[in-house]
């Protein structure tokens, strides 16, 4: 064999064993990277937000907040008219290595916070609702694998029940009560639903959680839950919306396809027996494997990045073009996505040949189907309340 060639075909197996160690390695090499290098309880913790302080929320129902964002040609909703109230918990958006929990003057956390979830996923709600979002001492995303996972995320579930008890005391003692949630705030969430609202009167004034993008198995609901059930219908309400969305013509990778899903159950974080986790189509609205129809696709949200400023406009909905179903595995059931989609919602460049769990756009690829049922499921809630009470 000449020389030359040798010597390609020796790059050429290189570089394709650093790509299959990219892959199969790449999550924990990027853990080490961005964990703090204490253990958690060798620090003090960052002082507790005092939620009666706007600077310690996210979201408030002013002109100032980011949850006002809407796309392009989507007109606003006067605050005065919304039918309801909604509370929502953003993912993690702390990369800090100083703590393992946020500081509350963290600037990038803060600003994370606003522009990548607060603009793109809360505002899906500022149409049906007055929105609510608490910043908290979320975890750094290394939190989840630490030995201390309790007391880790027990700092953020604190604030996060403190800032819900506040944003009770704060609305109206009859109005109607919307939950989101997205990744790490989802993992709170459930706590949340679990202990102050499932079992409890709250439960006569909740509309619907829209808690997505953490894995949640059906146990959750057989044995964590009392009174609320998976959402199975467009206008079901009192019930659960969860969702986590894959590509679909790629194979789900071990790293994000486990069975020992961290949940609160109860008890603490070590979740429940495997079961088949929720799957509920944000486009359906329905719970089986039937694939939407692209033209019931009513609008994503274009890709961001991290410059973006915090008053730039969602731009233009790309509508038409997505068609999704629930995958009805065994133990998985991720929302898979159709791989024809617009391109505009697809991830570029090199990095788009190892994308396959869509996590990061759980919300952008449906947030005017979002939007648009939330208002139809507080109204059908309210409908409902008032031929109750004829």
């Amino acid at each position: 064999m000449r020389k030359p060639l040798k010597i390609a075909l020796w790059g050429l197996g290189t570089v394709l064993v650093l790509l299959l160690a990219l892959v199969l390695l790449g999550p924990g090499i990027y853990g080490w990277t961005v964990a703090p290098k204490h253990r958690f309880g060798d620090k003090p913790l960052p002082d507790a937000p005092d939620y009666t302080l706007r600077a310690n929320w996210a979201a408030w129902p002013d002109d100032a907040s980011p949850a006002e964002g809407r796309p392009d040609g989507v007109p606003s909703t006067p605050q005065d008219t919304r039918l309801a109230d909604a509370f929502f918990l953003h993912p993690t958006t702390y990369g800090g290595k100083e703590h393992w929990v946020q500081p509350m003057d963290d600037e990038d956390a803060r600003l994370g916070t606003d522009v990548g979830s607060i603009s793109r996923q809360a505002s899906t709600f500022n149409g049906c609702c007055r929105v609510y979002a608490p910043r908290f001492r979320q975890s750094n995303i290394m939190g989840y694998q630490q030995e201390e996972i309790d007391r880790i995320m027990d700092v953020g579930y604190q604030d996060v029940r403190a800032a819900f008890r506040h944003f009770i005391g704060e609305i109206d003692p009859d109005s109607p009560i919307v939950l989101g949630s997205h990744s790490q705030g989802t993992f709170q969430m459930v706590r949340l639903i679990m202990e102050e609202i499932d079992g409890t009167p709250l439960m006569d004034r909740l509309v619907a959680a829209y808690a997505i993008g953490h894995q949640l198995p059906g146990a959750l609901i057989e044995d964590g839950f009392q009174d609320i059930k998976v959402c199975g219908s467009p206008t079901q309400t009192s019930c659960l919306i969860t969702w986590d969305a894959h590509e679909e013509d790629r194979t789900p990778s071990p790293w994000s396809n486990r069975d020992d899903q961290k949940n609160w159950n109860g008890t603490d974080y070590s979740g429940f027996a495997p079961s088949q986790n929720i799957c509920v189509n944000p486009i359906t609205w329905t719970t089986d494997s039937r694939p939407s129809a692209k033209a019931d696709h009513l609008g994503a949200l274009e890709a961001w990045t991290k410059g973006t400023p915090l008053d730039a406009s969602l731009g233009e909905l790309v509508a038409g073009t997505v068609s999704v179903y629930c995958e009805q595995g065994e133990r998985s059931n991720w929302l898979f996505v159709n791989a024809d989609r617009d391109p505009k919602l697809k991830t570029e460049g090199w990095w788009s040949l190892f994308v396959r769990n869509l996590h990061g756009s759980d919300y952008d690829l449906f947030w005017a189907n979002i939007r648009q049922n939330a208002e139809d499921r507080t109204r059908a809630f309210i409908e409902a309340r008032q031929d109750l009470s004829n």
